[in-house]
């Protein structure tokens, strides 16, 4: 029972790091794009 619950919160963490990854990446993208395009 024990490793069950311990096998979800691992699920869980690794779906959680690869959502932020996922998300800093977007906002890195973003502002790359974004400072890119303007004039130097």
């Amino acid at each position: 029972m024990t490793e069950d619950i311990n096998n979800q919160e691992d699920g869980d963490g690794s779906a959680d790091a690869i959502a932020a990854t996922a998300v800093i990446s977007l906002v890195v993208l973003t502002m790359y794009l974004w400072l890119s395009g303007m004039p130097s």
